[in-house]
């Protein structure tokens, strides 16, 4: 996974990678758009990661603990729409890139 236009890239510039990633109809420079195409990939897997980890939560929590499970069901749902949102916005980013 190439990474090298992110990580080049200043703190602000990072901020605007991530609101270019993150956001809808933000208009960016070319670099900045081909650090959120390189960051995308990166923001898919590490959400898959703490969506995995949290299903392994649930399934030990639940028969010992239900406050733990529900808790962890609440943290699902936020990291599989997260996910969902980065899928989309991965695609619609590398979409933008091609057009240009």
């Amino acid at each position: 996974m190439r990474l090298d236009v992110y990580r080049s890239c200043s703190r602000q510039e990072k901020v605007q990678v991530l609101e270019a990633f993150w956001r809808s109809h933000v208009k960016s420079s070319d670099r900045i758009h081909l650090a959120a195409v390189q960051y995308g990939p990166y923001a898919v897997i590490c959400l898959v990661a703490v969506a995995v980890e949290l299903a392994v939560i649930i399934a030990l929590a639940l028969s010992r603990a239900i406050v733990i499970g529900l808790i962890a069901i609440l943290l699902e749902v936020v990291a599989v729409t997260s996910l969902w949102w980065a899928l989309v916005r991965t695609r619609a980013v590398r979409r933008d890139f091609t057009l240009n």
